[in-house]
């Protein structure tokens, strides 16, 4: 179990000689600069919190007495009303402790939302949490506060949870969130970022339990509260910031537009809908790492340009060359590709240059952030830095998946889904992957939402394969509802149990139960928004993906028909030159086929990873 593996780890520790975490900014002064980020908001940190029912205001008096019956009994609701939402508060001040540690050190690598020393300053007194009195935390402190102790509550082995699976750990900690996240807005005050910040990490927590109703809710209340913050377009201007107290707090506000268009994409693409941040109205520079970050040195980095042409590229010559900015960029075109996928007027041209993209971004980061690398890398670095280098190669297998569904197109002798995904898996630290951000693994699940006609045919061909992504996802499932969400989808989806999923599930998952088409309407345009799924009855809801016939793809009025694939590539000529002055308009005169029109073949990108 993951439990066991994560005892061998190096515990945080509680120690008073932190003075490095620490900056120079005041609690004062953060909360100055919590309140300028709206327009005409009132400093929500020196209000006073109003807890229902109450809450104790004293603390326990002795802090290890029957730790488990206490966190068991608040947790079925049975305790003292006195509670009510500021349970939290009686939580020991020692375990707290803990849990904001482990917040640091397990979940901001794959949610790196908050400034450490400045939270530090703020909320820790020599190594400790700063319980205080109930009525010194605004309710937009304590949701930020709760929404962290209840993502970080899983990763612990304290006692005082002994009696609770990892994954339902952080469910009392969430329940005192919502009625926190309920107060705040019902407030009349403007947004502040702590809010956001608040709302983000529940958000986060709601998906990472399984998409759900309140999940998609908060997440559209995410992005509204950014839009009111003036997030989306706040990089606009491209002014650079020397000062670094200023780009700091800068910096803060951009992690929280990135996490909340993380969340509202994913939503939106797990379930087939529209998202609700317009990609070609954003202004945002893409973040700097945690180490930069922290240290208050200011780094230039790019706004991200909202086509795939460009796009890929952006990062190339950009002094920001963190991890995370690149995963976001793959990010960023596998969510064009599964728009594209799921949309009825794309154009072959922007297809076309969508491909291109993935292909070239494929290449670059083969240099820069080799798999191979990984294994060989320096003990020292942090399970982040790893991680979003296998979330950049999961998202292009997952873009080449849905590409490929979106084309219909999948020459002999390409490499299959299972093969990219193990040699991926071969190089993932085991430790590393409940550490990992839980929405990477739908990514595992992509063959199932568009699969190829052999897979249809043949699931029994990868048993193999199939029991490594049944690991992984088992890996998750020891700390999140996720991961044993998804797991079930996929015995549901392999045996093509569909009719056995609750309305509900499947409309969470809408990306795993496309609408079934017609097939004798061969010039139905919509057609091609829906895949073959395992277990089907040998219908075809767009053209199979292992074929190779002229027949089938049905085109949107006005569309070009698509050129032949080839059958074969030319083995590649190994060059060599300067990826970083590759466009993509150049990639065809670097890679040669038989003829011109083999040029650009859009399974090139099979081959490159």
């Amino acid at each position: 179990m993951l439990a066991r593996q994560l005892s061998g780890m190096d515990h945080p520790t509680v120690s008073s000689g932190d003075s490095g975490l620490h900056s120079s900014l005041t609690y004062l002064n953060y909360s100055e600069r919590d309140g300028q980020a709206g327009d005409d908001n009132t400093d929500e940190a020196v209000s006073s919190t109003t807890t229902p029912n109450g809450a104790f205001s004293t603390r326990m008096a002795d802090d290890w007495i029957s730790p488990a019956s206490s966190f068991h009994v608040s947790r079925d609701g049975d305790g003292s009303k006195d509670a009510g939402c500021g349970w939290w508060l009686t939580v020991p001040e020692q375990v707290l402790t803990e849990l904001v540690y482990l917040f640091f050190d397990k979940i901001q690598g794959w949610l790196p939302l908050l400034h450490r020393p400045r939270f530090f300053d703020c909320y820790m007194k020599n190594g400790l949490f700063d319980k205080r009195c109930p009525s010194s935390f605004s309710n937009a402190e304590s949701l930020l506060l709760c929404g962290m102790f209840a993502l970080a509550v899983r990763h612990s082995l304290n006692p005082y949870f002994q009696e609770c699976s990892a994954q339902d750990r952080g469910q009392r900690f969430a329940e005192d969130a919502n009625k926190y996240y309920e107060m705040a807005r019902t407030a009349e005050q403007g947004p502040t970022l702590r809010y956001l910040q608040g709302c983000i990490l529940l958000t986060c927590y709601q998906y990472a339990s399984g998409p759900s109703h309140r999940a998609w809710i908060l997440a559209g209340d995410c992005v509204r509260l950014a839009y009111d913050l003036n997030l989306c377009n706040m990089d606009e201007q491209q002014n650079d910031c020397p000062d670094p107290g200023e780009w700091s707090f800068l910096e803060e506000q951009r992690r929280a537009f990135w996490l909340v268009w993380e969340v509202d994409t994913f939503g939106s693409v797990i379930s087939r809908r529209p998202s609700s941040i317009n990609r070609s109205m954003m202004a945002v520079r893409l973040p700097v790492g945690d180490a930069t970050w922290f240290a208050n040195n200011p780094v230039q980095s790019p706004v991200l340009d909202p086509r795939p042409s460009a796009v890929w590229e952006i990062l190339i010559h950009s002094p920001n060359q963190d991890e995370r900015a690149w995963y976001l960029v793959a990010n960023f075109l596998m969510t064009i590709a599964s728009e594209f996928a799921a949309g009825r007027h794309t154009c072959a041209r922007d297809k076309d240059e969508l491909v291109d993209a993935i292909t070239c971004y494929s290449l670059v980061i083969s240099q820069r952030f080799s798999l191979e690398s990984l294994e060989f890398s320096d003990p020292s670095n942090q399970a982040g830095r790893h991680n979003w280098v296998i979330g950049m190669y999961l998202m292009v297998v997952c873009s080449r998946a849905t590409i490929r569904a979106s084309f219909g197109t999948h020459g002999p002798g390409m490499p299959s889904f299972s093969r990219h995904m193990s040699r991926i898996f071969y190089q993932w630290q085991p430790e590393y992957i409940s550490l990992s951000q839980p929405f990477l693994a739908c990514c595992l699940l992509s063959d199932l939402a568009y699969p190829s006609k052999e897979a249809v045919q043949s699931p029994d061909t990868s048993s193999q394969g199939t029991d490594m992504v049944e690991l992984v996802l088992l890996q998750y499932a020891s700390v999140w509802k996720l991961g044993s969400v998804l797991s079930d989808l996929r015995e549901i989806l392999i045996h093509g149990e569909h009719a056995s999923a609750e309305t509900s599930f499947k409309r969470r998952f809408a990306l795993y139960f496309p609408p079934r088409i017609n097939s004798s309407c061969p010039d139905n345009p919509n057609v091609d928004q829906s895949g073959l799924t395992p277990g089907s009855n040998g219908n075809r809801t767009r053209k199979d993906n292992g074929s190779n016939e002229d027949n089938a793809f049905p085109l949107v009025p006005g569309q070009q028909h698509l050129s032949p694939l080839p059958t074969e590539l030319e083995q590649i000529e190994p060059k060599i030159f300067e990826l970083s002055n590759i466009s993509s308009g150049q990639l065809p005169n670097i890679l040669r086929f038989n003829n011109q029109d083999e040029r650009m073949s859009r399974d090139l990108f099979d081959y490159v990873i």
